[in-house]
C-alpha cells in the first residue's frame, strides 16, 4: 500500500516520526514546537470506553439482504439489525424525504413512514419523550438525573452513552436518518428529521393563546392535538410536573370553548369532555353544575358531586369545599352563579 494512503499512530516514542503528547482532555501538542497546539482528540472515561467497545463487539456482522423493504421493521417482535457498517449501509437510507413520527401524547412511540419501530431500551423510550419534552436538549447530568434517580452519576454515564449508541444504531438501521444530536455534551433531538406529537400540540396552544380571531378553532385545534396523557401508563419521576402542564392546556381550551358557546348543551359536553381529561379539576365540576343549574337537571348536580367526592377520596385527596358548597347551593336554590 502506498505510504500516502495510510496513517500510522503508535503510543509511546518514535524516533522515526513525530511524536505528540496528548493530555487527559485530548489536547495535542508537539514537545518540538512549544506553545503550538494540535488538534484535539475524543475522550472517553474508562466506563464509556468499556461500554462503547461493548456495543461495537455487538454489532452484527452480517450484510443487510440484498433488496431489503422499507417496511422491514415492525412491532412485532423480530430483532431490529444494528447499524449497518459503511461497506454495506441500508439501500432505504438513500431514499429522500424519509421522516420518523415520535408519539409521546399517549403510548410512547416511534415510527418511520407509519410504520411502528421496535425500541429494545425502555431507557431509550424514557430519553426520547424526555427530549421530546425538552426541545432545546438535556444534557448528560440532566438525562441521568431523569433516568436512573438516586443512582451515582459517575457509574450511569456509560449506561446513558450506551443506550443512546444504541437507540441511534436501531434508527440509523431503520431508516438512515440521524435522529439524536449530541453537541458539546448536549443531547437533543432533530427537528429535521423528525416530527413529534407533544411540539405540534404546544404550536397549537401558542396560537390559541396569540389568536385574535378565529379563536374557537384555535381552541379546538388544541383539544384535537391532545391525544392521551403525555407518557400515558408510564410512572417516571420526572413526568408529573410536565403532564399536568400539558393537561392543563387542553383543559383551558375545553373551558374557554363552553364559556364561549350559545348553546348550553354543547357547552356541557365541552365540560364533560374536559373533566375525562382530568377527572379531579375543581374548576371544570362548579362550571359543570351550574351548567346543569342551568338546565335545571338537579338530579346531575347531586350524581356528578357524590362521583367526585368518591373519586378523590379513593385516590387519598381532599375534596375540598369548593364542589360541596355549590352542589349544595345550585341543589337548593336552582339558580347558577
Amino acid at each position: 500500500m502506498p505510504a500516502t494512503t495510510a496513517t500510522v499512530v503508535a503510543l509511546g516514542a518514535w524516533p522515526g516520526g513525530v511524536t505528540w503528547q496528548v493530555d487527559a482532555t485530548g489536547h495535542t501538542h508537539d514537545p518540538g514546537r512549544p506553545g503550538w497546539a494540535g488538534p484535539r482528540l475524543c475522550v472517553l472515561d474508562p466506563v464509556a470506553a468499556t461500554d462503547l467497545l461493548t456495543v461495537i463487539a455487538h454489532i452484527d456482522p452480517q450484510p443487510p439482504p440484498p433488496d431489503p423493504s422499507p417496511h422491514t421493521v415492525r412491532l412485532s417482535g423480530r430483532r431490529v439489525p444494528r447499524q449497518a457498517t459503511r461497506q454495506h449501509p441500508p439501500r432505504w437510507a438513500d431514499i429522500p424525504g424519509r421522516r420518523l413520527q415520535l408519539r409521546v401524547l399517549g403510548e410512547p412511540a416511534l415510527a418511520v413512514d407509519g410504520e411502528p419501530l421496535t425500541i429494545r431500551r425502555t431507557a431509550a423510550m424514557q430519553a426520547l419523550v424526555f427530549l421530546a419534552a425538552h426541545p432545546d436538549g438535556a444534557d448528560t447530568r440532566q438525562l441521568v438525573n431523569a433516568i436512573w434517580p438516586g443512582l451515582p452519576r459517575h457509574s450511569l454515564t456509560g449506561r446513558l452513552y450506551t443506550t443512546l449508541s444504541d437507540l441511534r444504531g436501531t434508527i440509523r438501521a431503520a431508516c438512515g436518518l440521524a435522529v439524536v444530536d449530541h453537541t458539546d455534551d448536549r443531547y437533543r433531538l432533530n427537528p429535521d428529521h423528525l416530527d413529534v406529537d407533544l411540539w405540534r400540540f404546544h404550536t397549537a396552544v401558542q396560537h390559541a393563546a396569540t389568536a385574535i380571531t378565529n379563536t374557537t378553532i384555535a381552541w379546538q385545534a388544541v383539544i384535537d392535538a391532545y391525544t392521551g396523557d403525555l407518557a400515558a401508563g408510564r410512572t417516571w419521576p420526572w413526568l408529573d410536573p410536565i403532564r399536568e402542564a400539558t393537561r392543563r392546556h387542553v383543559i383551558d381550551a375545553h373551558a374557554a370553548l363552553a364559556a364561549a358557546a350559545t348553546d348550553p348543551h354543547h357547552a356541557l359536553a365541552l365540560l364533560q369532555q374536559g373533566i375525562r381529561v382530568d377527572p379531579y379539576n375543581t374548576e371544570l365540576h362548579v362550571r359543570t353544575m351550574n351548567i346543569l343549574a342551568a338546565l335545571g337537571d338537579h338530579n346531575a348536580i347531586a350524581e356528578l358531586h357524590d362521583t367526585y367526592t368518591r373519586r378523590l377520596t379513593e385516590a387519598g385527596l381532599d375534596p375540598g369545599e369548593e364542589v360541596h358548597h355549590t352542589a349544595t347551593r345550585l341543589g337548593r336554590t336552582g339558580v347558577p352563579t
